[in-house]
């Protein structure tokens, strides 16, 4: 198909179309483990003879579907980002992602499209203990889980400061985490976008001085917001359709932006608007376990923030009571939790992500 890439350089060895075809097929059919499976599936798909490829989204704009996406825009969006992180031939990209989602796959596009060398790893939590040692990797797309296990170890950590560049994206980066990555001497950004967008439109450094907390678009990319404040996105490898999202921002100056959280979320407490992402970025350093602020109906205010933890035992008066005077100093009146739940287990989409919604319904 013109204009698409039909080759592959994968852990040193170059792949013609015929080969890479051959390649795939063997992955699908003799390999037994699950993740190079749909690798191989993936790369057949890419090499058929339709133009577009269909992937599961991640939920990120609603109830998770199959959509397709266009080949050529998924070129499109490979050859920007390769633009905007200077990816060269020969550079080593890893990849540690499923390949059953955007992100996964569009590092195989973005090897293909720049003739770069993709090391696959196993894409588990720690998918750098799988990269031998004095191995040089240019580019890499990780889950803010992996991030956060390899700066647990020194080892692991220092194989993460090698890599020259890394996009962190999939899931909500903590502030315990990205204050981790600050101090990091590499380039680490957080990424915005889904699959709807063919992944992101937009970063935010988070490593070293240049870290900020707004978002600034990719050369191209333009939005504006609807009448909720959510942010719309025109991005021209789609023919500049709009994608709506459910994400509320504070647009700044230049083509940046500020995420303050999704829509969905909001809760409406005696007219204020509350960003429970806003919350949990204030008290995150007061709580060791996952957590989420969420909302219960109140007969004066409509609703009222309340904050559920993922823990087995029931957390004790004592810890309850500290927990409550800390959180007072960081939280205006109108945010404080007015009850603390727990819960032994967070309900999570197939990707990670923490189900807000069904885990408050089986809670209440």
């Amino acid at each position: 198909m013109k204009g698409i890439p039909e080759e592959l350089i994968l852990s040193g060895q170059h792949f013609n179309r015929a080969q890479l075809l051959e390649y795939a097929r063997m992955l699908v059919e003799a390999e037994e483990v699950e993740w190079k499976q749909s690798l191989g599936q993936f790369i057949i798909h890419w090499l058929d003879n339709r133009s577009f490829v269909e992937i599961m989204t991640s939920g990120s704009t609603g109830i998770p579907k199959n959509i397709r996406l266009s080949k050529e825009a998924m070129v499109a969006s490979a050859s920007l980002t390769g633009r905007f992180f200077d990816l060269l031939p020969d550079q080593q990209a890893l990849l540690c992602l499923r390949v059953n989602y955007i992100a996964g796959l569009m590092m195989v596009v973005r090897a293909m499209v720049h003739r770069m060398n993709l090391i696959a790893v196993p894409p588990t939590n720690s998918p750098l203990e799988f990269i031998p040692d004095n191995t040089t990797i240019h580019f890499a797309a990780m889950l803010p889980v992996q991030v956060m296990n390899a700066l647990e170890s020194e080892e692991l950590k220092s194989k993460l400061e090698a890599i020259n560049t890394i996009i962190v994206g999939g899931a909500p980066v903590s502030p315990s985490l990205e204050a981790g990555i600050r101090n990091l001497n590499n380039r680490v950004f957080a990424t915005y976008g889904m699959t709807e967008t063919i992944t992101h439109i937009a970063v935010r450094r988070m490593s070293g001085k240049e870290s900020s907390q707004e978002f600034t678009l990719l050369p191209g990319i333009t939005i504006s917001t609807d009448k909720r404040g959510c942010l719309i996105a025109k991005v021209p490898y789609l023919n500049n359709h709009p994608v709506v999202t459910n994400d509320v921002i504070r647009p700044g100056s230049s083509g940046k932006f500020r995420w303050l959280g999704r829509f969905d979320n909001v809760i409406n407490s005696g007219g204020l608007k509350l960003f429970p992402e806003m919350i949990e970025q204030k008290i995150a350093p007061l709580i060791s376990h996952r957590f989420f602020i969420s909302s219960v109906t109140d007969d004066k205010l409509g609703e009222v923030p309340v904050l559920v933890v993922e823990k087995s035992e029931l957390l004790c008066k004592e810890y309850l009571d500290e927990l409550n005077k800390k959180m007072a100093k960081l939280l205006r009146k109108t945010e404080l939790p007015r009850q603390i739940y727990c819960t032994s287990t967070f309900h999570e989409g197939e990707n990670g992500k923490i189900n807000r919604k069904m885990t408050m319904k089986t809670l209440l």
